[in-house]
């Protein structure tokens, strides 16, 4: 994209200072660098549909050490404990009322042990006149093979330590999340907006935050402010990568297949199978 690139090194400028202001990164003295470490090789990664941020920085911790080996292949993944994506959006639909939301920065809420953050460093300057510095990552971080692992846990932890005293927002934190998307039902406004609410409440006792909340009926949405919804009547909306039209509650997907007038045959057949089967296999996180 001619002529854009210096918006895009603007906001890896701004991503990089975010983790700083927030604390999700420290600058590493002299005297630690020489440490057993791993540096982490990272790249942008351009969302223009993105309603939050257009610039990603991704962190390659599958970039081979001069051992030969990368860092996530001395890295355990851990078990899947939410439940199937399946099974959470057929849930979506049993109800009349529906309800999504998602939790902002989730791996960034969540610290690394100290004994660890020396494998997650990189390096970095704001400028090409300024010395290359270390920074080491203090928070989970997406690239790494165990991160969806840990950050799940955590939020099955936090149902487990907190959910009792939430009779809605409790079951709906261990059942109704993929990763970080919340998506939940209810049978009436009155029970949409209890589940909300306490959800809302156990998330922020763990420190997260839940935002872009959408429903098919406004009324769920009453009370909270502008930054916390994400609702445009004339805009549909992406839940668990299918398309979402909460005004008048349909679901879709986008599909690259064109009708053609010429006969079907094997081939192109297999071949519109693929599309499909690209487009439900094409989701992701943070």
């Amino acid at each position: 994209m001619p002529g854009t690139e210096p918006q895009f090194k603007e906001e890896y400028h701004q991503f990089i200072k975010e983790y700083i202001s927030l604390g999700h990164m420290r600058l590493v003295e002299a005297d630690d660098e020489n440490a057993p470490a791993y540096y982490l090789p990272h790249h942008p990664v351009i969302k223009e549909a993105s309603t939050t941020t257009k610039v990603r920085v991704v962190f390659d911790a599958s970039a081979n050490t001069s051992t030969g080996f990368s860092l996530n292949e001395a890295l355990c993944v851990g078990p899947v404990v939410q439940d199937d994506l399946l099974d959470i959006i057929l849930r979506f639909r049993t109800f009349v009322i529906t309800l999504v939301a998602d939790i902002a920065k989730l791996y960034r809420q969540i610290l690394v042990h100290p004994d660890d953050t020396s494998f997650q460093r990189i390096l970095w300057r704001f400028s090409k006149l300024s010395p290359v510095q270390v920074y080491e990552l203090l928070t989970v971080t997406y690239g790494l093979g165990p991160s969806s692992y840990l950050a799940t846990r955590t939020l099955q932890q936090l149902a487990a330590n907190k959910g009792a005293a939430y009779p809605k927002g409790g079951p709906a934190l261990k059942k109704n999340f993929y990763v970080d998307d919340f998506v939940g039902d209810a049978q009436s406004v009155e029970e949409a907006i209890r589940l909300r609410t306490e959800l809302d409440e156990l998330l922020k006792k763990g420190g997260f935050e839940l935002r872009k909340w959408t429903s098919n009926r406004l009324e769920v949405l009453q009370g909270l402010n502008d930054e916390q919804v994400h609702f445009n009547p004339d805009e549909s909306i992406k839940a668990l990568e299918i398309i979402w039209e909460p005004e008048v509650d349909l679901l879709r997907f986008d599909s690259q297949i064109r009708i053609s007038d010429e006969p079907p045959t094997k081939q192109s057949i297999l071949s519109d199978t693929a599309k499909l089967c690209g487009y439900f296999g094409s989701g992701g996180t943070e």
